[in-house]
């Protein structure tokens, strides 16, 4: 009788065993498509009484290729969102040679002055050059605002980006003190840290973060600058939206445990993430390409300024065909904050809202005093001459364009295209380099952890033909006792 007994211990353990292996195989499959699932595995061994039992399930984890996953995670996120933003501003800069750029609108502008140099008296032709100026500051205007809504698009974004970061860490918060704690049996525990690591992803798509792992299980959260976000309790990012930025106007920076973790003068600066990009891009990118558009507009404005032609000269330059809300006083020679969305042509030339034609050859919007064709010459060209002159002219420019400081009027635009264009084609490559180490990242952890459905259902079926087995064992025990009962009888 101790030989059956055995054989029906032995017989039960392994059903138990095989059932409990199979649940685990099932979830394995049933989760073979859940990026965020880490393959759970069940091993059997021999208990006190040499019979078979089932440990506990363990959840396969590699912290190390988590963490790169993470890193590579911010930095694609981060450069996705520059290239989305850079390419709305290079929608700006169009085809140099076409309609639409600052350098086409500036080179069919001096292409329509020189028509009219050339034939002073033909008012048909004055009206083109006025009518290309209009489309010159019209441009500008439409570069500006575009650049401008950028950057307020991107506060708006950085203040999206804290609210997610702040939710994230709450539930980060509810899942890590569960997990650290002991009311989870070992299948309820892998599952939360599953959606544990599923929070860390989303989180690192909003700001690089490093982690640090406790023996309790439980996890701590730095940004990839030092700062802490999550030891015991969740830390508050704060941050101020802006309603409207304007030029010259600082957006609010961010802070993470009364640290500033974004902007330049943050002592431990965050460096990848949706929420740095976005801060870039306000804070940096966007300006100076304003400061290029705005630089444009300051040297339109001073060189088509009308000058005292009293002798002696007394009266300060007054703005002639290009005018802003600050004429008649002419912009000091540094950068005016957007100017280039206030740029317009000066309604005095503009025949189309009743204007003199004839200023442009002449002079004289500002008063007599200004007037350069006193005699009323219909072939005077002496004023026409010197505006085409100066448009060719090497000039000086501010710094803050981060472009040569001395170039011609035309040269800075096509320097400002170019500027964009690079930075499309910089952002472009390395978001392409940033989402391919993403998905090698993400391909190498899945080889680790993630369900292998060939290895999964082989094993399944090597779980069947055991629990067959078993059950033979049962069967055949069964018989025996059948067959020793009747003896007995």
């Amino acid at each position: 009788m101790s030989g059956i007994s055995l054989a029906l211990s032995n017989a039960l353990s392994g059903l138990l065993v095989t059932s409990g292996q199979t649940v685990v195989v099932s979830r394995n499959i049933t989760k073979a498509n859940d990026e965020n699932y880490s393959r759970e595995i069940s091993a059997p061994s021999t208990g006190p009484s040499g019979t078979a039992q089932l440990d506990p399930t363990q959840r396969v984890a590699d912290k190390k290729l988590l963490d790169t996953l993470l890193q590579s995670t911010s930095v694609s996120s981060g450069q996705s969102a520059l290239l989305s933003a850079i390419g709305t501003l290079s929608n700006t800069v169009g085809d140099v040679q076409n309609d639409g750029s600052v350098a086409w609108a500036i080179d069919q502008f001096q292409q329509k002055l020189k028509a009219s140099e050339g034939d002073p008296g033909n008012s048909t032709l004055a009206t083109q050059a006025i009518s290309s100026a209009k489309g010159l500051a019209q441009t500008l205007n439409s570069a500006s605002g575009v650049t401008q809504s950028v950057r307020n698009d991107a506060d708006a974004a950085m203040s999206k980006s804290v609210a997610k970061v702040n939710d994230l860490l709450l539930q980060f918060q509810k899942l890590d003190n569960t997990i650290s704690g002991n009311g989870l049996d070992a299948d309820a525990r892998a599952a939360a840290m599953d959606s544990r690591d599923s929070i860390l992803k989303q989180l690192a798509a909003e700001i690089g973060i490093q982690t640090v792992a406790r023996p309790d299980n439980s996890m701590a959260i730095y940004t990839d600058g030092g700062v802490t976000l999550f030891d015991k309790s969740a830390r508050t990012l704060t941050f101020v939206a802006s309603n409207s930025l304007t030029p010259g106007v600082s957006g609010a920076p961010v802070f993470a445990d009364g640290v500033q973790i974004v902007g330049s003068a943050s002592p431990m600066p965050s460096k990848s993430g949706n929420l740095v990009a976005y801060a870039q891009l306000r804070d940096q990118i966007a300006p100076t390409y304003q400061s290029q558009l705005d630089e444009v507009a300051r040297v339109l404005v001073t060189d088509f300024a009308e000058q005292d032609q009293s002798n002696p000269p007394g009266l300060p330059n007054a703005t002639g065909l290009f005018t802003y809300p600050g004429s008649p006083a002419v912009p000091s020679a540094v950068l005016a904050p957007g100017l280039a969305i206030q740029i317009k042509v000066n309604g005095a030339f503009d025949p189309s809202v009743g204007g003199n034609v004839g200023l442009l050859r002449d002079g004289g919007a500002n008063g007599a005093s200004y007037t350069y064709n006193a005699a009323n010459v219909s072939g005077y060209q002496s004023r026409l001459q010197s505006l085409v002159q100066i448009l060719g002219q090497t000039q000086s420019f501010s710094a803050s364009t981060q472009l040569p400081t001395s170039n011609t009027l035309v040269g800075l635009a096509t320097a400002s295209s170019g500027w964009v264009e690079a930075l499309r084609a910089d952002a472009s490559s390395k978001a392409t380099n940033a989402q391919a180490a993403q998905t090698r990242s993400q391909d190498a952890l899945l080889r680790k952890t993630g369900v292998n459905l060939d290895v999964e259902m082989s094993t399944m079926l090597n779980l069947e033909k055991s629990y067959q087995a078993s059950a033979k064992v049962l069967t055949t025990v069964d018989q025996m006792l059948g067959e020793l009962m009747q003896v007995i009888k």
